[in-house]
């Protein structure tokens, strides 16, 4: 039976989630000894992204990706997470700001597959589409 990186991943949660910090330390070691023993070390990546999510699941941390045209600001910041947090009902909203200068003004939120188009170019593009539906 093949194993996959997400069940390598659910087992690592299971083998760390309310233990104390050496008990973690612990198991990683032993994960990381075991999937070397496994020949999966190939997988590390594909395992770290699947904790990743599962940790994040169970803690209600969303992690959003922000696009716009310069480096969001405080307010900005926390206008973002508040919204995030409000929408997907989260305990924590981690947020990464990526500036794209093609970006005219205003921002695309990304949570995981579901994109929020919030740019100035989107908006037209909305507008023109309900425009013409009205012709």
């Amino acid at each position: 039976m093949k194993i996959t990186s997400k069940q390598l991943a659910q087992t690592l949660y299971a083998l760390t989630d309310g233990k104390s910090r050496s008990e973690i330390e612990k198991s990683v070691t032993d994960f990381a000894h075991y999937i070397h023993r496994e020949r999966k070390l190939a997988l590390t990546d594909k395992i770290i992204e699947q904790f990743s999510k599962i940790y994040n699941g169970q803690k209600g941390i969303i992690e959003a990706e922000v696009v716009s045209m310069s480096k969001l600001e405080g307010s900005q910041v926390h206008k973002v997470k508040s919204f995030v947090k409000e929408k997907y009902q989260a305990k924590e909203v981690v947020l990464k700001n990526v500036v794209d200068g093609n970006i005219k003004g205003g921002m695309i939120i990304r949570v995981g597959d579901e994109v929020v188009d919030g740019s100035v170019a989107g908006r037209l593009e909305e507008l023109k589409k309900k425009l013409a539906q009205e012709t």
